[in-house]
Formats: C-alpha cells, sequence, structure tokens
C-alpha cells in the first residue's frame, strides 16, 4: 500500500468521525437529544487509526491521534452531564406545567434558568474543532518531510548523490514549524518528542556532506 494511498484513508477515516461529530453537535444544539451519541464510535475510530499508523511504521504521526482520543474523552463526559441537565429540564418543566398559578413556579423557573446556564458552561468549544484541523495540517507537514527523505535516499542508493538536492534542511525546518505548531496549541508533550526527529536530521545534514565530498573527490581523480 503506498504512503499516498495510507494518507488518504486515515484523512478519509478522519473526515467521516468529524462530519458525524459535527452533525451530532448541530442536532444537540437544536436539542434533538433522541440522537445517539457518537462519541465512543469515534474514540474506537481514532484508536484504530493510532494502531494502523503504528503498523505502518508512523509512530510519530500516531502519538499526535492520542489527543484526539483524551479530546472526545472529554466531550462524552460533557454529553453525559448535559444529557442530565436535559432530563431534571423535562422534570422540572412537567411540574411547571402541573402547578400552574402554585406559588412553587417561581423557584421551578428559577432551577431551569440554572440549568440552562449549566448547558451554556458545557457548550462544545469552537478552539478545540481548531485543535483538530491544526493536528491534521501538522500531520501531513510530518508525512510529506518523511516522504521527501524517504525518496531522497532511494535515489542515494542509485549512486546519485551529486545529481541531487538534500532535502535534510528543509526537513529540519518543517520539524522545527511543526514543533512550534504543536507548541502554540498547547500539546508540549509531543513537541518535546519531536526534538529527537530534528537531531536525527542533523546527524543525517551532517552525513549527506561528508559523503558528498568524499563523491566529488572520487570525481575529480576520474
Amino acid at each position: 500500500m503506498g504512503e499516498k494511498f495510507k494518507s488518504q484513508v486515515v484523512a478519509e477515516m478522519i473526515n467521516n468521525v468529524e462530519k458525524i461529530a459535527r452533525d451530532y453537535e448541530l442536532g444537540i444544539k437544536k436539542n434533538k437529544f433522541e440522537i445517539k451519541c457518537p462519541y465512543p464510535k469515534i474514540i474506537q475510530t481514532y484508536e484504530s487509526i493510532i494502531q494502523m499508523l503504528i503498523n505502518y511504521g508512523w509512530n510519530e504521526q500516531a502519538m499526535i491521534y492520542n489527543n484526539q482520543i483524551k479530546f472526545y474523552q472529554e466531550k462524552l463526559e460533557k454529553d453525559k452531564k448535559l444529557r442530565i441537565i436535559e432530563v431534571q429540564k423535562v422534570q422540572k418543566q412537567k411540574e411547571i406545567e402541573g402547578l400552574y398559578k402554585n406559588k412553587e413556579i417561581d423557584t421551578i423557573k428559577a432551577v431551569i434558568l440554572s440549568l440552562n446556564r449549566e448547558e451554556k458552561i458545557l457548550d462544545f468549544e469552537e478552539k478545540k474543532k481548531e485543535k483538530i484541523k491544526e493536528s491534521e495540517e501538522i500531520f501531513n507537514m510530518i508525512s510529506n518531510a518523511e516522504r521527501m527523505a524517504k525518496e531522497y535516499e532511494k535515489e542515494i542508493n542509485k549512486g546519485r548523490i551529486l545529481h541531487l538536492d538534500c532535502p535534510y534542511e528543509k526537513i529540519i525546518e518543517i520539524y522545527k514549524e511543526v514543533k512550534k505548531r504543536l507548541e502554540s496549541i498547547g500539546w508540549k508533550e509531543e513537541s518535546n518528542k519531536l526534538i529527537d526527529s530534528i537531531r536525527y536530521y542533523n546527524d543525517k545534514l551532517e552525513k549527506d556532506k561528508r559523503l558528498r565530498e568524499i563523491e566529488e573527490r572520487k570525481l575529480a581523480k576520474e
């Protein structure tokens, strides 16, 4: 299975579950609580994506999606609380309908207002949606960097190093940018893990320079 195809498969899986999440959240905002919560299945899908990436040998990319699992686990907990609040609201509304002119009406209305405030607090945060989009872009950056390295090293094995431009400097810059972007969205642990990748490609860059010098000396002797 080609790397491009693998990336497309993962991207399609992500797009599908994110669409399901968006549709569900739109329904919830319209008080359609009869819709079954999809978060458990979405969590399972991201777990499958992580396992798939690990099987492909893309361990660093796989780690990024641990945050998506945490994200949807938090959403699942909020959803449960939201549904409890909704049940309470329905019960209190029924009490209001039965009481009419009873003095307890004002008290029950106050409870419903309180529940509405809690509902707003539990409203799904738009910033976290931005994190999902950001993580997908980061995944693509890492995939492109690794593809550049593999294609270059494949050509080197054919003895064509002097005919090729070394991509390692560009790859290092990509990883530095990825590191900054991870830090900007608060994923410091994942960002720190990229230090090893940057160091790895710095070493490869130095080896590449030495290899080119050797090839140039060979060429000069011919």
